[in-house]
């Protein structure tokens, strides 16, 4: 790490510091998150739900509070917008199982892809 890449961290860090769990609002900000023995979860970002749940953005996943022991979040400064939040919050609930795409239900095939999209259109593959 270079001595600018230092100096853009630290003051990344004087400007968004790490702040108790208990202080999170949800208002749909991007933030990161520290568990107990002050391990942060990698480049995941997570954000606070109306339902005081926090989820995971990419890949989507509901985070269990109890099981994880947050201590600490660190707000990126950035907002999800309503519609990016429900996606996410509905694609963690439900598993990315199934897509509704003009009203049809097409589900997710089995054995393999946790990604995946349906054809675009009718019988294309």
């Amino acid at each position: 790490m270079t001595i600018d890449e230092r100096r853009e961290r630290e003051r990344l860090e004087r400007e968004n510091p790490w702040r108790p769990i208990g202080e999170a609002m949800p208002d749909g900000m991007i933030c990161e998150l520290r568990m107990s023995n002050l391990t942060e979860l990698g480049r995941h970002r997570f954000f606070l739900h109306d339902d005081a749940r926090w989820y995971r953005i990419d890949p989507p996943q509901k985070i269990n509070p109890y099981v994880e022991l947050l201590v600490e979040y660190r707000p990126t400064g950035v907002t999800l917008s309503k519609h990016r939040r429900e996606n996410a919050v509905w694609l963690a609930e439900e598993g990315g199982r199934y897509e509704y795409r003009g009203g049809e239900l097409y589900r997710k095939p089995k054995p393999y892809k946790l990604y995946w999209r349906a054809d675009d259109a009718k019988g294309d593959k």
